[in-house]
């Protein structure tokens, strides 16, 4: 049992394993981008800003003459009529999408970086995986099995991109070390975590350096 983990149990499954004839290992994670993004500035905007101003001007002309009034409200059923066509709310706010058209940079981004280096850990470390005899002892083998990641980004207009990252035992090593410490601190004493609760602001502090490094 690894003490830098405190008893924690983890676990990662990679989409794939890619198992190479010179006997290397690599995990596989593929990545498909949604292509929709929320339209914040809807083309139909203005016409159901127009809505909101009939809807005040109702109200200011409850005391005028009925055929004003009446004028008024054909007025109005033109506007409700145009916000159904344009796919508008009542609540005043836009309900469109756009394709979301980006070029991939050639980069894995540090969000996945975590996930990655899991699994790594996870698919193979010092042990062969073809080798039954020796799943049992870590010790058979100098260097980890599964020693990189390649990870698969697709999108809907620019292609896909392939990307590899190698695996870094010293960050494996704080990650353990970091997973530890939240089981030790929170999980075992019932505390709630706060935000950011392993983050100190001076850089040369242990996390400051572990977060520089992802």
């Amino acid at each position: 049992e690894d003490e830098l983990l405190q008893g924690v149990k983890i676990g990662a499954s990679p989409d794939a394993i890619i198992c190479h004839g010179n006997g290397t290992v690599e995990v596989l994670e593929v990545k498909n981008h949604c292509p929709f993004v929320w339209n914040r500035i809807s083309p139909h905007y203005g016409n159901i800003k127009k809505k909101s101003s009939s809807n005040k001007n109702r109200k200011k002309n409850k005391g005028k003459k009925k055929g004003r009034n009446k004028k008024k409200e054909e007025v109005e059923d033109d506007d409700d009529d145009d916000e159904r066509k344009d796919g508008g709310d009542d609540d005043g706010g836009p309900k469109h999408y756009l394709i979301r058209d980006f070029q991939l940079e050639r980069r894995i981004p540090t969000a996945y970086i975590p996930q990655l280096m899991m699994e790594m850990l996870c698919v193979g470390d010092a042990v062969d995986l073809d080798d039954n005899d020796d799943a049992g002892n870590p010790a058979s083998s100098r260097t980890p099995i599964c020693t990189s990641a390649v990870m698969v980004r697709q999108t809907a207009t620019k292609g896909a991109i392939l990307l590899r990252l190698q695996r870094d035992e010293e960050w494996i090593q704080e990650m353990k070390y970091y997973l530890g410490r939240f089981q030790s601190e929170f999980v075992n004493t019932g505390r709630v975590p706060t935000d950011n609760f392993f983050y100190d602001s001076d850089p040369n502090s242990r996390y400051h350096k572990f977060l520089q490094r992802t």
